[in-house]
């Protein structure tokens, strides 16, 4: 981590990006300004906070880079499901699926991964999560109730459909004069 280049503020908190508009450099004495144009800012330093001392510190910088840590918000679970014992705050989950300790709980990204903790991970573990929970639903009898009413309707449509003497539907190539008007000359040859 030693690098001639990069410094490491552990600890603190970033107040304030420090700015300065691109141009202010560029600009020349008498050059015309557009005052309506949009100003390009770019970082010239950061104000940070000590966050024991609570002293603040200006630092000089082209860019910088915040690392925010990372702490899963799961206090709101403690006692309702079972935490990993070897990650402090990570909910445990069974196996590779994201089932907890209590059935029909599921966790997935960054509250229940303490290795990766990235963004489209998270994501893929939240679809994951969301089929669990579907199959959880399911296999409880606690489906889809949307679903259940469009087959109940589809069921009376059906009951309350055409009588024998429509038995056989309606048939859209003989509205428009049998099957072969309307096709190609080539295709009709070979029917």
């Amino acid at each position: 981590m030693e690098h001639p280049s990069i410094s490491i503020r552990w600890n603190t908190v970033l107040v304030e990006v420090l700015g300065r508009a691109s141009e202010e450099e560029d600009a020349e004495d008498g050059e015309d300004v557009d005052l309506d144009a949009p100003v390009q800012m770019v970082v010239r330093g950061a104000r940070l906070r000590d966050v024991y001392t609570e002293e603040e510190s200006v630092i000089e910088a082209e860019a910088l880079f915040v690392a925010i840590g990372h702490t899963p918000a799961t206090s709101f679970l403690e006692g309702i499901v079972e935490f990993n014992p070897d990650h402090a705050g990570y909910v445990l989950t069974k196996g590779t699926s994201t089932h907890t300790s209590l059935a029909g709980v599921f966790a997935c990204g960054d509250v229940s991964d303490s290795v990766y903790r990235q963004a489209i991970t998270s994501a893929g573990s939240g679809a994951a999560a969301a089929l669990d929970a579907e199959r959880w639903l399911s296999e409880e009898g606690l489906g889809n109730e949307e679903a259940d009413f469009e087959a109940e309707l589809l069921a009376e449509l059906m009951a309350d459909g055409p009588g024998e003497e429509d038995a056989g539907g309606y048939n859209a190539y003989e509205d428009a004069g049998g099957r072969i008007e309307g096709m190609k000359e080539s295709i009709a040859s070979e029917l």
